[in-house]
C-alpha cells in the first residue's frame, strides 16, 4: 500500500534577519539606560542591529574602562574570525554628569576609539527633549527629572526609572534635532558637552541608520 505524501504546510517561513552590526554598551546606570535602549534597539534597529550591555557599572572612568576592555576582546575575536562571518561592532559608554568629574573619562574614551553617550546633567534630557519641544533650561538633574515626570505618567527616578518608550518612539527625529542644536549653542559658548546637552541622539542614529531599511525607508 503506497503511502499518502503529508499535506503542504500553508505556514509561510519567516526568514531570518542576520543583525549587520553589533552595538555594545556600558552604562553608568542600572535600569533607565539598559532599558531604554533594548526597546530602543527592538524598535528602530528592525533586527538589523543586535544589542549587548556589559555587566558593569560606576563611576564614568570605570564605565569607559569596562568598555576598552570589551572593544579589547571583540577586536581578538574579529582577528580569530573568517572575514565573511565577521559582525561590525562599534563599542560605547553612556554616563551623565551628575556630580562627576568626566573630563578623564572623555579623554580616555576618545583616546580607546570608545563612543560616548554623553548627557548633562542626567539621561532624563534625552526623553524630555522628546516631549518639551523648547526645552533648553540650565538644571540640576533632579529639576529635569521631575520635568519628566510632569510630562510621562508613571516614570519617577526612585520608584520607576523605566522612560515609556512608546510616548517617545515616534517623536525621535525632533529630538535629535533638538540635542544637535543645545549641542551646538554649549559649543559656541566655550564649553562643549555644558549643561543642558547630550549625545545620547548619536547613538540612537547609529542604531536608526542600520535599521533604515526596516525603519525610516518605511515610515
Amino acid at each position: 500500500m503506497s503511502r499518502v505524501p503529508p499535506a503542504p504546510s500553508l505556514r509561510r517561513k519567516v526568514a531570518v534577519i542576520a543583525p549587520k552590526v553589533e552595538i555594545v554598551i556600558a552604562c553608568e546606570g542600572k535600569v533607565t539606560e539598559p532599558d531604554y535602549f533594548e526597546k530602543c534597539i527592538r524598535y528602530y534597529g528592525a533586527g538589523l542591529v543586535r544589542l549587548r550591555v556589559l555587566n558593569t557599572t560606576g563611576v564614568p572612568v570605570t564605565v569607559v574602562r569596562a568598555a576598552i576592555a570589551e572593544r579589547a576582546l571583540l577586536q581578538e575575536k574579529a582577528r580569530r574570525t573568517p572575514a565573511h562571518e565577521r559582525v561590525p561592532f562599534s563599542v560605547w559608554a553612556v554616563f551623565d554628569r551628575d556630580e562627576h568629574n568626566v573630563e578623564a573619562a572623555f579623554d580616555l574614551a576618545k583616546a580607546n576609539k570608545i563612543g560616548l553617550a554623553f548627557s548633562n546633567p542626567c539621561f532624563e534630557i534625552w526623553p524630555l527633549l522628546h516631549l518639551n519641544l523648547g526645552y533648553g533650561s540650565q538644571e540640576g538633574r533632579h529639576q529635569v527629572q521631575r520635568r519628566l515626570s510632569t510630562l510621562m505618567p508613571g516614570y519617577h527616578h526612585q520608584t520607576n526609572a523605566r522612560v515609556d518608550f512608546d510616548l517617545l518612539k515616534d517623536n525621535v527625529d525632533g529630538a535629535i534635532l533638538r540635542a544637535a542644536h543645545l549641542n551646538s549653542a554649549r559649543k559656541a559658548e566655550g564649553c562643549s558637552n555644558g549643561c543642558p546637552s547630550t549625545t545620547v541622539g548619536e547613538l540612537v542614529s547609529r542604531v536608526m541608520d542600520n535599521g533604515r531599511v526596516n525603519f525610516r525607508g518605511n515610515r
